[in-house]
């Protein structure tokens, strides 16, 4: 069992953006952070992520004026990379922050970190499918999810005992089958029942596919793996999968 938090999550794309709009982004973040009395201790000093802006532009305004040379161009690079990894560093530093600060309230952090300037990471959008009660009786429920195309899923239901429909259960079990349906028993007669569902495919790796980065289909979640195609959960990614919106059923 496990106490259900959702987290506000910073994004990391400006880690794919060209040098001009690193540095721009990066000026954005000193402001954001210059003088805000919750994150008062980024890990990269603002005024080390400010010298790093600042030696940037001026490479980049050399490029710019015609000085093409390879050296110059190895020096812009190094001077982003060390820029996107400080940003990196302090992205992590105002995602922990702003969780702690939020104290559980997903949109209380989320505004503390967009007063940063940092963005917010996108959540992933969760095609529908078909999640359902299809029958019950005394202490018991049987709910039934319509299969992804793809073969060799996987599938986890998250659930509990909830107050009242519209209120997620704080305590939540989690049980496994290879089969797109449960029964659970044993439940108390009177008793609200707040279910989730997930469903989870292998992916299906080239030699270009990054073991950093989670795909998914359109009706589960992927397992993100390596090469060897051993699986490959990020330690700072507390929750890869894409659950349904709960599901309340009062139970006979």
């Amino acid at each position: 069992m496990k106490l259900i938090i959702r987290k506000a999550k910073v994004s990391f794309e400006f880690r794919e953006m060209d040098a001009s709009k690193l540095a721009t982004f990066g000026d954005g973040t000193v402001q954001g952070l210059t003088g805000n009395t919750n994150f008062p201790s980024p890990l990269v000093p603002l005024s080390t992520v400010n010298t790093q802006v600042v030696n940037l532009r001026a490479t980049l305004k050399l490029i710019a004026g015609g000085d093409k040379s390879e050296t110059l161009t190895n020096q812009m690079q190094q001077q982003a990379t060390a820029l996107m990894l400080s940003l990196t560093s302090n992205g992590h530093y105002v995602e922990d922050v702003a969780n702690t600060l939020g104290a559980g309230d997903e949109k209380k952090a989320e505004g503390l970190i967009l007063g940063t300037g940092y963005k917010l990471k996108k959540k992933p959008e969760l095609h529908p499918r078909d999640f359902e009660l299809v029958d019950s009786g005394p202490g018991w429920e049987h709910y039934r999810v319509k299969k992804a195309k793809k073969g060799n899923e996987g599938h986890i239901w998250r659930y509990g005992i909830t107050t009242q429909k519209g209120t997620p259960p704080v305590i939540v079990i989690l049980r496994f089958t290879l089969e797109a349906d449960i029964i659970i028993s044993d439940l108390a007669s009177g008793s609200i029942v707040g279910i989730q569902h997930t469903s989870i495919l292998p992916v299906s790796h080239t030699k270009k596919t990054s073991a950093a980065t989670t795909q998914t289909s359109k009706a589960a979640s992927s397992v993100p793996a390596n090469k060897a195609k051993h699986p490959v959960y990020s330690h700072t990614n507390a929750d890869p999968y894409l659950w349904t919106d709960f599901l309340y059923t009062g139970v006979m």
